[in-house]
Protein backbone atom coordinates (compact mmCIF):
# COMPACT_ATOMS: atom_id res chain seq x y z
CA UNK A 1 0.00 0.00 0.00
CA UNK A 2 2.72 2.50 0.98
CA UNK A 3 4.49 1.06 -2.23
CA UNK A 4 1.71 1.95 -4.34
CA UNK A 5 0.98 5.75 -2.91
CA UNK A 6 4.44 7.20 -3.34
CA UNK A 7 4.31 5.65 -7.12
CA UNK A 8 1.33 7.40 -7.22
CA UNK A 9 2.90 10.96 -5.68
CA UNK A 10 5.54 10.93 -7.84
CA UNK A 11 3.60 10.52 -10.93
CA UNK A 12 1.43 13.77 -9.63
CA UNK A 13 4.77 15.43 -9.36
CA UNK A 14 5.87 14.66 -12.89
CA UNK A 15 4.94 16.06 -16.43
CA UNK A 16 5.17 15.25 -19.27
CA UNK A 17 8.43 17.17 -20.64
CA UNK A 18 10.23 18.55 -18.28
CA UNK A 19 9.72 22.63 -17.36
CA UNK A 20 5.98 21.99 -18.67
CA UNK A 21 2.75 21.84 -16.76
CA UNK A 22 2.58 20.94 -13.03
CA UNK A 23 6.31 20.03 -13.05
CA UNK A 24 7.19 20.38 -9.60
CA UNK A 25 9.99 23.01 -10.68
CA UNK A 26 7.21 24.85 -12.31
CA UNK A 27 6.20 25.95 -8.46
CA UNK A 28 7.88 29.53 -8.35
CA UNK A 29 7.96 28.79 -4.71
CA UNK A 30 10.80 26.45 -5.12
CA UNK A 31 13.54 28.81 -7.23
CA UNK A 32 14.48 25.85 -8.99
CA UNK A 33 13.99 27.59 -12.85
CA UNK A 34 15.63 30.27 -11.32
CA UNK A 35 18.85 28.39 -9.69
CA UNK A 36 19.75 27.77 -13.54
CA UNK A 37 20.38 31.20 -13.79
CA UNK A 38 21.92 31.79 -10.98
CA UNK A 39 20.24 33.09 -8.43
CA UNK A 40 17.21 32.64 -6.24
CA UNK A 41 14.25 34.81 -4.44
CA UNK A 42 12.56 34.31 -1.24
CA UNK A 43 9.31 35.84 -1.59
CA UNK A 44 7.18 35.19 -4.32
CA UNK A 45 3.68 35.95 -4.53
CA UNK A 46 1.12 33.03 -4.56
CA UNK A 47 -0.63 33.74 -7.13
CA UNK A 48 1.78 33.91 -9.47
CA UNK A 49 3.00 30.69 -11.96
CA UNK A 50 5.75 30.98 -14.38
CA UNK A 51 4.34 32.20 -18.39
CA UNK A 52 7.79 30.77 -19.90
CA UNK A 53 10.88 28.81 -18.02
CA UNK A 54 14.32 28.59 -19.80
CA UNK A 55 14.89 26.92 -23.43
CA UNK A 56 17.71 26.33 -25.02
CA UNK A 57 18.44 29.27 -27.24
CA UNK A 58 16.87 31.68 -24.82
CA UNK A 59 17.71 32.28 -21.23
CA UNK A 60 14.90 34.12 -19.65
CA UNK A 61 11.92 33.32 -17.57
CA UNK A 62 8.74 35.12 -17.35
CA UNK A 63 6.46 34.98 -14.54
CA UNK A 64 3.25 36.83 -13.54
CA UNK A 65 -0.51 36.20 -13.42
CA UNK A 66 -2.50 33.68 -15.41
CA UNK A 67 -3.64 37.10 -17.68
CA UNK A 68 -0.58 38.73 -17.75
CA UNK A 69 3.78 38.82 -17.61
CA UNK A 70 4.79 40.66 -15.05
CA UNK A 71 8.24 40.18 -14.05
CA UNK A 72 10.96 38.62 -16.29
CA UNK A 73 14.16 37.46 -15.82
CA UNK A 74 17.49 37.55 -18.75
CA UNK A 75 20.54 35.87 -18.63
CA UNK A 76 23.48 37.25 -20.42
CA UNK A 77 26.89 36.25 -20.34
CA UNK A 78 29.26 38.81 -20.39
CA UNK A 79 33.14 39.88 -20.03
CA UNK A 80 34.41 38.84 -16.26
CA UNK A 81 35.88 42.33 -16.45
CA UNK A 82 32.55 44.03 -17.32
CA UNK A 83 31.80 46.71 -15.16
CA UNK A 84 27.84 47.06 -14.21
CA UNK A 85 27.48 50.71 -14.47
CA UNK A 86 28.84 50.76 -17.53
CA UNK A 87 27.63 48.15 -19.46
CA UNK A 88 24.18 49.75 -17.97
CA UNK A 89 25.15 52.88 -20.10
CA UNK A 90 25.04 51.42 -23.33
CA UNK A 91 21.66 49.84 -22.50
CA UNK A 92 20.47 54.00 -21.95
CA UNK A 93 21.29 54.80 -25.82
CA UNK A 94 18.87 52.34 -26.87
CA UNK A 95 15.80 53.23 -24.87
CA UNK A 96 14.71 56.04 -27.30
CA UNK A 97 14.47 54.09 -29.87
CA UNK A 98 12.52 51.71 -28.57
CA UNK A 99 10.34 53.94 -27.47
CA UNK A 100 10.96 54.70 -24.02
CA UNK A 101 11.72 57.67 -22.07
CA UNK A 102 14.06 57.15 -18.86
CA UNK A 103 12.20 58.28 -16.12
CA UNK A 104 14.85 57.40 -13.03
CA UNK A 105 18.00 55.54 -12.46
CA UNK A 106 19.64 54.61 -9.65
CA UNK A 107 22.59 52.81 -8.56
CA UNK A 108 23.51 50.67 -5.73
CA UNK A 109 27.06 49.28 -5.61
CA UNK A 110 27.34 49.65 -1.73
CA UNK A 111 24.06 46.75 -1.59
CA UNK A 112 25.21 43.40 -0.72
CA UNK A 113 23.83 42.63 -4.35
CA UNK A 114 25.07 45.72 -6.55
CA UNK A 115 22.69 46.70 -8.98
CA UNK A 116 21.49 49.65 -11.22
CA UNK A 117 17.83 50.16 -11.42
CA UNK A 118 16.65 51.97 -14.67
CA UNK A 119 13.05 53.45 -14.66
CA UNK A 120 10.71 53.50 -18.18
CA UNK A 121 7.91 54.95 -19.63
CA UNK A 122 6.60 54.05 -22.92
CA UNK A 123 6.54 57.41 -25.40
CA UNK A 124 2.59 56.62 -25.68
CA UNK A 125 1.99 56.17 -22.01
CA UNK A 126 0.95 52.83 -22.38
CA UNK A 127 3.78 50.96 -20.05
CA UNK A 128 6.21 51.24 -17.29
CA UNK A 129 8.49 49.61 -16.41
CA UNK A 130 11.53 48.92 -14.32
CA UNK A 131 14.90 46.75 -15.26
CA UNK A 132 17.16 46.33 -12.88
CA UNK A 133 20.82 45.00 -13.69
CA UNK A 134 22.30 42.28 -11.44
CA UNK A 135 25.87 41.04 -12.26
CA UNK A 136 28.28 38.88 -10.68
CA UNK A 137 31.72 37.06 -12.45
CA UNK A 138 30.64 37.15 -16.08
CA UNK A 139 26.51 36.92 -15.40
CA UNK A 140 24.21 39.75 -16.07
CA UNK A 141 20.81 39.29 -14.73
CA UNK A 142 18.13 42.05 -15.98
CA UNK A 143 14.57 41.87 -14.61
CA UNK A 144 11.87 43.30 -15.68
CA UNK A 145 8.52 44.54 -14.21
CA UNK A 146 6.67 45.99 -16.75
CA UNK A 147 2.53 46.85 -16.69
CA UNK A 148 0.18 49.31 -17.94
CA UNK A 149 0.49 52.61 -16.65
CA UNK A 150 -1.92 52.47 -14.83
CA UNK A 151 -1.76 49.59 -12.82
CA UNK A 152 2.02 50.10 -12.60
CA UNK A 153 2.38 51.45 -9.11
CA UNK A 154 0.86 48.11 -7.44
CA UNK A 155 2.88 45.57 -9.79
CA UNK A 156 6.06 47.87 -8.64
CA UNK A 157 5.24 47.43 -4.89
CA UNK A 158 5.36 43.91 -5.94
CA UNK A 159 8.22 43.40 -7.70
CA UNK A 160 10.21 45.68 -5.14
CA UNK A 161 9.00 43.19 -2.12
CA UNK A 162 10.32 39.96 -5.22
CA UNK A 163 13.56 41.66 -6.23
CA UNK A 164 14.88 42.92 -2.51
CA UNK A 165 15.05 39.58 -2.13
CA UNK A 166 17.73 38.64 -4.88
CA UNK A 167 20.26 36.75 -3.85
CA UNK A 168 22.98 35.52 -6.09
CA UNK A 169 23.96 31.42 -5.20
CA UNK A 170 26.93 30.09 -4.28
CA UNK A 171 29.19 28.28 -7.06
Amino acid sequence: MITLFSLLLSLALASTHPLTGSSIINQTSNNMALAQMGFELSTMPLNWIYKKTLETNEKAIELGTVNKTLLTFRLENVSVKTQLEKYVRQYLRDYNQYGFEVSGLQSHHKNQVPSVIVDLDQKNKSTRSRQIFFYKQGKMIIATCADDFDSFDKTLAVCNQILGTFKWRSQ
